[in-house]
């Protein structure tokens, strides 16, 4: 006889064990970390800035950057605190500033310019603050570098540098500029490719148990009937359902109802070969494809589902839950619509059901016992 298995699984919430979700902790855990980095790397490049107007001699500059490098410390203190949005607007607010002073005081051909237009896409597109504020304070960002455009790129500065560091300056600053903007690009089409894979996970998969859901099947099952057509050859389906399951449900609750489904979930997953398809079909029922396999094929497979389920036993308080399964088997006729092979199987279920169940009725053959 073989062993029993306990399924312990994980004593958190059953809704742990479906499809994993890009919660809002996870995604704001992220963000957190990508503001933290950015005020370590914004730090460091003040403080070399910091360096260089001082060997310039542009004092108030120097100051600045040094008011700059303690912005970025209360930054990361207001992140850690979870301030996300005070902590981002600070960061913006501070990269506006020091862009207007730096052209104010080295002129425009220095290249600070550019931050502002770094600034308003990436104050646009966080997702902490609201948009009413966003909006105001990124039009507020463009009016200023709009008015840096008419009066001071040609206006004075207030402290000379020589050709050769404000050329410096500008290129390091308009390569830093490219750059940040290239590492954005490739953030943002990151986050819109794994937002459009988590919806096609959404759209196509069952989150309690991480199968495939109804629709996803029947997508695969209409794919494997135009690959039949082009190349017969057998496909057999197997409908199975847990036995007693509302009786589960009111014993127990509907939380061990669905560490039940898991379980047996997670033996047909096991069970079944690569190609094959399972889904949750609905309730306490599966749905399995076996492609280039027929009734006499498929049969070892569902008995050894049949016994997995079994074998299962699920622990509570007082005692283990045993779990039993019926299952119907058919095969899918030439030129037949999915439909009607489903119902077949579902009718030999249903007589399963109606014999004792815990058994597996293939369809329209006959019958094999525990």
């Amino acid at each position: 006889m073989p062993p029993r298995r306990c399924y312990a699984g994980s004593m958190g919430s059953p809704s742990q064990h479906g499809t994993a979700s890009l919660t809002p902790s996870v995604a704001s855990h992220s963000f957190k970390l990508l503001l933290s980095s950015a005020c370590v790397l914004a730090g460091v490049t003040h403080m070399a800035f910091g360096l260089l107007f001082y060997q310039a001699l542009v004092a108030p500059m120097m100051w600045v950057n040094v008011g700059s490098v303690l912005a970025y410390i209360v930054a990361a203190s207001l992140l850690r605190q979870d301030r996300v949005g005070l902590a981002m607007f600070l960061m913006i607010a501070e990269v506006a500033a020091h862009a207007i002073l730096a052209v104010v005081a080295v002129g425009w051909e220095s290249g600070f310019h550019y931050y502002l237009l770094i600034a308003i896409p990436v104050y646009l597109a966080n997702q902490v603050n609201k948009w009413p504020f966003k909006i105001a304070f990124a039009s507020t960002i463009a009016v200023a570098y709009l008015l840096l455009d008419w009066y001071w790129r040609k206006a004075p500065p207030y402290f000379l540098m020589s050709s050769d560091t404000l050329a410096y300056l500008h290129r390091f600053n308009l390569a830093t500029t490219i750059a940040l903007l290239s590492g954005l690009t490739v953030l943002y089409v990151h986050l819109i490719t794994q937002a459009e894979e988590r919806l096609h996970e959404l759209a196509t998969t069952d989150t309690l148990t991480g199968l495939m859901n109804r629709r996803s099947i029947l997508t695969a099952l209409e794919h494997e009937q135009a690959l039949r057509e082009r190349k017969p050859h057998p496909c057999a389906i197997l409908l199975v359902d847990i036995d007693h399951f509302k009786r589960i449900n009111d014993s127990y609750g509907h939380n061990m109802g669905d560490w039940a489904l898991q379980a047996v979930a997670d033996v047909l997953k096991a069970g079944i070969r690569d190609m094959d398809f399972v889904a949750r079909w609905g309730g306490e029922e599966f749905l399995i494809i076996l492609p280039f396999a027929d009734t006499q094929t498929a049969l070892p497979v569902a008995e050894r589902l049949r016994t997995g389920i079994a074998d299962l036993r699920i622990p509570t308080k007082d005692q283990e839950i045993s779990l039993t399964a019926t299952l119907g088997l058919t095969e899918l006729q030439a030129n037949e619509p999915a439909d009607a092979a489903i119902q077949r199987a579902d009718a030999a279920l249903y007589k399963g059901k109606h014999d004792g169940r815990n058994q597996i009725v293939v369809s329209p053959i006959g019958l094999v016992t525990n």
